[in-house]
């Protein structure tokens, strides 16, 4: 968050015409390349990639890149070039260093490509915005896109040949959503298994695996962080709070609270304002 993301002015979406290939030299700048349609094969600094409907590669200033369509199957793809540029008063050494770091390899597979093919023209759409919150746009709609392929490469890292769908996801999110708005009052398993239609084993397999949390684990964050912002901002004490949580004694609230966020729940109490309740 310490750079803004700078539009190249380089993009566009394209089919490929009969005989394409491409090889541009050593890359200036970043290029987010992404393959709707077709398959092939992407040969970055001497490693091959196989291209197909999902990949998604992020080329590095300095790469040099090398791809070929298979002539049967064309390639429809999203290109963004795009430079990175230190804010004031951030050094800037590091910012490849970084991007490194969070994208080891080249290029990270989509199973489900909705969601970024949507982003992926949003993104093309705000290139051309003819006022002052393209940039804004701009780096936002980057920075969301390579949060997106950061946290699939991790999901993918992580599921032992487990891949979750869209439709997976959707509905993980949803018992997430419901947990919420159910707060401490936890709903039984098997009910929030059977509101999205999958088994109570099934569903706390795909939770752990998209939430990095067990079921259990996440209940007791949203149950946490409710007390919490009753003790900061309400005038409600430690044994209300506890008590209006369902908690069986204080000195068990006191316990869990103070191991979820490192203080006991009266010093946040004691260190608040008087607030009014609400």
């Amino acid at each position: 968050m310490n750079y803004n993301i700078i539009d190249s002015r380089n993009c566009g979406k394209a089919k490929c015409e009969i005989g394409w290939n491409w090889h541009p030299g050593p890359m200036p700048d970043y290029d987010l390349w992404c393959a709707l349609q077709g398959s092939g094969v992407m040969n970055i600094n001497g490693r091959s990639y196989p291209i197909r409907r999902g990949a998604c590669f992020l080329v590095h200033p300095g790469d040099v890149p090398l791809a070929e369509q298979h002539p049967e199957d064309r390639l429809t793809v999203i290109y963004i070039h795009f430079k990175l540029q230190p804010r004031p008063g951030n050094a800037g050494e590091t910012t490849d260093n970084r991007i490194a770091e969070l994208f080891p390899e080249r290029v990270v597979y989509f199973n489900e490509i909705y969601e970024l093919e949507r982003l992926l023209n949003q993104l093309l759409g705000a290139t051309v915005h003819p006022d002052d919150w393209k940039d804004m746009e701009f780096d936002s709609l980057i920075k969301l896109l390579l949060i997106m392929m950061h946290r699939e490469r991790k999901q993918q890292l992580a599921a032992s040949g487990l891949s979750l769908s869209m439709k997976q996801r959707q509905a993980v999110k949803l018992v997430m959503q419901r947990i919420r708005e159910d707060g401490w009052q936890g709903r039984p398993y098997e009910e929030l298994a059977d509101m999205v239609g999958l088994t109570p084993g099934y569903l706390a397999k795909l939770f752990k695996q998209y939430a990095g949390l067990s079921m259990k684990e996440y209940m007791t964050k949203v149950r946490l962080e409710r007390a919490k912002h009753l003790l900061v901002e309400t005038s409600m004490n430690v044994s209300q709070v506890s008590e209006a949580l369902g908690y069986s004694s204080v000195f068990l609230f006191s316990k869990q609270f103070k191991k979820y966020f490192g203080l006991p729940p009266s010093s946040l109490q004691h260190s608040r304002m008087e607030a009014k309740p609400h």
